[in-house]
């Protein structure tokens, strides 16, 4: 039995599941003999088949090196990602952040003499030489390298210097998440508000996403749903009520908080709105197409994702007036300027997705 196994950081945030789900379909649906096994940081979000596992892979514990090392050596190919492991936030070395992660994944895979690919990555703007010469020794390690926008295409050419494959950009794979009918909108169905908590501007994102939260009330007449993408009590499943106890009294009645115990609950919630105005990427991609979109945008990834996918927004920063900001968020779903342009850029994307499946399961052992 061919086994390939996954390694991106799913678990926590919602986008990761997506991802890692996304690439467990597309493998699938071309060779539904394959098993696939999932690195996971915590496991429960994903639900599991008779073709795909999960296993808990934290460096952090002997049991969870163990769980990788076992996993990769039992492999017949390995897909590095996907998400943002090319990046220095957290981390610009080969131990610490998800740099050092994928730097990991690569050394086994290379160690076990397994072929390595990659998922469509983000590859962000690297702040030190270290972190260059780490991401070059990970991209040096692939058969195939895929990235996911244009900026990262522009990165991985810049920062991976001699490479064996030359960089290649496909869309996001959870843009090809199983899709199900979708009805009419109802009366019933809410706006999402996908903030993104993790350390920096918090108190403006709390600002912005309250009054963003009032005039998606005024401008539709709609429930509002602010919904935390990371389940994690130090990013958004712990920080999102700072908007709520931002609101005016008058409208928190209207107001919900939601954190989806895994994805099928996300995709529900997501798909069903009659909006998503997001920071979070994956909120935007799982709702792309489906629903009208509004991006507030504070990284690399989020301001590709705008210039390459038509979507409204705006670029976050310390200076950012926050009623400004929500009444131009709040129109922008109101109005969805580039629905047809959206569904033909999805359509063109997906279709290209497929060309990624059948390059990768071309390097099986």
């Amino acid at each position: 039995m061919t086994r390939i196994v996954i390694c991106g950081v799913a678990g926590h945030n919602r986008g990761d599941d997506a991802i890692a789900m996304a690439l467990a379909e597309g493998i699938l649906a071309r060779k539904p003999q394959a098993s696939l096994q999932i690195a996971m940081l915590q496991r429960g979000s994903i639900p599991e088949t008779s073709r795909i596992k999960t296993f808990v892979a934290r460096r952090g514990r002997p049991q969870g090196l163990l769980n990788l090392f076992l996993n990769i050596a039992r492999s017949d190919l390995v897909i590095l990602g996907g998400g943002s492991l090319i990046q220095d936030k957290f981390g610009g070395d080969r131990i610490r952040g998800v740099l050092g992660y994928a730097w990991l994944v690569s050394a086994l895979a290379a160690l076990l003499r397994k072929p390595l690919v990659t998922a469509p990555l983000g590859v962000d703007s690297l702040g030190s030489a270290r972190a260059i010469a780490v991401s070059q020794e990970i991209l040096r390690r692939c058969a195939i390298i895929f990235v996911r926008d244009n900026r990262s295409l522009e990165n991985a050419r810049a920062y991976g210097g001699t490479l064996v494959a030359s960089p290649r950009r496909v869309c996001d794979p959870a843009f090809a998440l199983s899709e199900k009918p979708r009805g009419p909108v109802t009366d019933s169905a809410p706006i999402v508000l996908a903030p993104a908590f993790e350390g920096e501007f918090d108190a403006l994102v709390a600002d912005i996403f309250a009054r963003t939260a009032e005039a998606a009330r005024a401008r539709t007449g709609r429930r509002v749903v602010i919904v935390a993408m990371d389940d994690r009590a130090e990013e958004d499943a712990g920080k999102i009520a700072m908007i709520l106890d931002r609101i005016d009294p008058r409208i928190r009645e209207f107001v919900d908080l939601a954190t989806p115990a895994d994805l099928p609950a996300t995709l529900d919630l997501l798909r069903g709105s009659a909006g998503i105005i997001a920071m979070r990427l994956h909120a935007l991609i799982l709702g792309y197409g489906f629903v009208p979109l509004a991006c507030l945008s504070r990284t690399t990834k989020t301001e590709a994702f705008m210039e390459d996918y038509a979507v409204s927004g705006a670029v976050i920063s310390p200076q950012a007036e926050p009623s400004v900001l929500a009444q131009g968020l709040a129109e922008a779903i109101a109005s969805w300027p580039y629905r047809d342009a959206q569904r033909a850029i999805r359509s063109q994307r997906l279709e290209e997705l497929g060309g990624y499946f059948d390059a990768i399961l071309l390097k099986l052992r």
